[in-house]
């Protein structure tokens, strides 16, 4: 059976097992959480595998890199406070609440992800803002990019990562149709306008003491 994307998920329900396994075999490396797939999707709440493989690798004292767009991460505030091997980055392209539930209505709005992020901070954990996907003709003119990277600075994320969105054909079915609604019309960054992005990002970090990374 077909489903739209973005409309079901499949749990992967043995993978605390299966990183009980890996983590025996003596595995090194850096183990990222969120790197295709947010470890935090709704089903964590009742689920709680991200959690599950969170004790584990504490307990394995592995080196963890944590990517999501949810205030749920803070459930689990318990296991990340103290762990001096652990990073946290919080995913926010646009700035605007509203237009915001409109292209992601499952993740938490973005006033909540920076709240998020200075909690973590506050608790001493390493953060950054990953400001992706900046999408052409929603969240990439020069004042909503200023706005983005001060917001990150607020929240006391010494590091930016930036990426455009990319379009992808199953993705792109409701993305149209959603900025449709806004008489916004989905299309590519071009050449001189990604130059432009990394531009006014680059400026407006070093106004704010943030370093500046490309995703790719």
């Amino acid at each position: 059976m077909t489903h739209p994307w973005g409309g079901c998920v499949e749990v992967k329900v043995n993978i605390v097992s299966k990183l009980k396994k890996e983590l025996e075999r003596g595995n090194k490396g850096v183990y990222g959480l969120g790197t295709v797939t947010d470890p935090y999707q709704p089903l964590e709440r009742k689920r709680e595998l991200t959690r599950g493989c969170l004790l584990l690798l504490r307990r394995a004292g592995a080196s963890v890199s944590i990517l999501t767009k949810s205030d749920l991460i803070l459930r689990d505030l318990d296991l990340l406070s103290g762990w001096d091997d652990v990073e946290v980055g919080v995913s926010v392209g646009i700035v605007d609440d509203r237009l915001a539930s409109m292209i992601e209505p499952l993740a938490s709005s973005p006033t909540k992800r920076f709240e998020v992020l200075r909690s973590l901070a506050d608790s001493g954990i390493s953060t950054y803002l990953m400001a992706a996907p900046i999408i052409r003709g929603v969240s990439d003119s020069t004042e909503s990019l200023s706005r983005l990277v001060a917001k990150a600075a607020d929240a006391d994320a010494r590091r930016v990562i930036w990426d455009i969105y990319n379009p992808k054909p199953l993705a792109d079915v409701r993305l149209r149709k959603a900025l449709s609604a806004e008489g916004i019309e989905l299309r590519r960054h071009s050449p001189e306008e990604v130059l432009r992005i990394r531009s006014d990002l680059l400026r407006v970090a070093r106004r704010n003491g943030i370093k500046l990374e490309d995703a790719f």
